[in-house]
């Protein structure tokens, strides 16, 4: 049986004490966006008193599971007082800086990695408000890792919205993860990018296809996805499917609720003088049409590019979430991992999936992993605040 444990470290990155005892601990780590985590304890035990806001855990002393603790709840309940702890993954500490511009903060066609390292470098490590150096904006304990320029190549424009949700958005639009790394020796945290690798049997060399999998049962994944493929494969490929009983609890997900696909976007200007451009080509029964107000800009291109990238963010969402049964050569974290595009199965229809999300739930020492893939589904919150968001004038 295997004992995890956590680190709790200040923001110096001194070491004030190693927790092993816990009653539970979930977290939540997502390939595009910030995570989440819940952490309940008996407060009389050992180094409870470390657990303390914006202090940082770090799981299983894994340097890329870092979190911050954000809340702390302490319930008390007859003779025992039990504390909830709570926050995020180690990204949640963009969401406390905006990109602050009078005009927009632009980047030029170059690689996803080297645009989202831009905006963290210039509103979070080496800041700016403009041209003008704001180091009261600086966290000096938090740098930026060598670009390795990953991505597809794009153009970016921001204004006075939150660094979070923007890296998020570039993140989501380019296929691109980020993520922050303790760096133990230097006593920091190192943000860096990085591509899943592509697990599903479309990776094959030999054009092997979705079809010749469905003979094979549970007791044959193994040997299948591994040895079978020596010679042929660039990595083993990973399978999860109800029927072949290493996905159970599955949720699937196929919603056109939120889809628009032609945009009317409004610029500059009023009245009938005000700056319209239409995006989208869909027609009859499939167009779904949405206005995109953009009354700061005035440029017909730059509408055009603003406009497509609100409208991107209306589409459809397909997605299946559901816990892994894990097998010899098919566990997370050792043969597959976050950010991993795999091949599932649900109702005999195959489909290559991106893992966008994953949460681990450690209990009386062990661990349970449930999956999200594709496409994630938005809150109720998220929707509302799509809904609600206007460009500042």
């Amino acid at each position: 049986m295997k004992n995890y444990c956590i680190e709790v470290i200040n923001t110096k990155f001194e070491l004030l004490g190693i927790i092993t005892n816990f009653e539970s601990l979930q977290c939540i780590w997502n390939y595009n966006e910030c995570g989440t985590f819940e952490l309940t304890i008996n407060k009389n035990k050992t180094n409870t008193d470390k657990l303390k806001k914006d202090n940082l855990i770090i799981v299983n002393k894994n340097d890329e599971k870092v979190l911050i603790i954000e809340k702390v709840v302490t319930t008390t309940n007859k003779n025992s007082k039990t504390m909830k702890v709570s926050g995020t993954c180690i990204k949640g500490v963009t969401k406390r800086r905006i990109i602050a511009t009078n005009g927009y903060d632009r980047v030029n066609e170059t690689e996803a990695e080297n645009v989202m390292k831009h905006y963290l470098k210039k509103h979070i490590i080496e800041a700016y408000y403009d041209d003008i150096r704001t180091p009261e904006r600086d966290i000096s304990w938090i740098r930026i890792a060598p670009t390795q320029n990953r991505g597809i190549k794009t153009v970016w424009q921001a204004r006075l919205t939150n660094l979070h949700d923007e890296v998020t958005h570039i993140s989501t639009d380019t296929g691109v993860g980020w993520k922050g790394i303790l760096n133990r020796n230097d006593k920091c945290i190192d943000f860096d990018c990085y591509e899943g690798k592509d697990r599903s049997i479309h990776q094959l060399d030999e054009g092997n296809t979705h079809a010749i999998l469905e003979k094979y049962k549970h007791e044959e994944l193994e040997p299948y996805t591994h040895s079978a493929l020596e010679g042929n494969r660039k990595v083993p490929y990973i399978i999860f499917s109800e029927k072949k009983k290493n996905l159970f609890d599955g949720k699937t997900t196929d919603d056109n609720t939120n889809l628009k696909n032609v945009g009317y976007c409004a610029g500059k200007g009023e009245n009938e003088d005000r700056l319209i451009t239409v995006i989208g080509d869909t027609v009859g029964f499939e167009r779904r049409e949405v206005y995109i107000d953009l009354n700061n800009i005035e440029d017909p291109d730059e509408l055009r590019q603003e406009g497509q990238k609100k409208l991107d963010t209306y589409n459809e969402i397909k997605s299946i979430e559901g816990k892994i049964y894990q097998i010899p050569n098919m566990e997370y974290d050792k043969d597959f991992f976050l950010g991993d595009i795999v091949t599932l199965e649900t109702d005999g229809i195959y489909e290559d999936k991106r893992i966008i999300q994953a949460k681990e739930i450690y209990e009386r020492n062990n661990i349970t992993v449930e999956l999200g893939f594709g496409d994630k589904v938005p809150s109720l919150a998220e929707q509302i605040k799509k809904m609600t968001q206007r460009p500042i004038s």
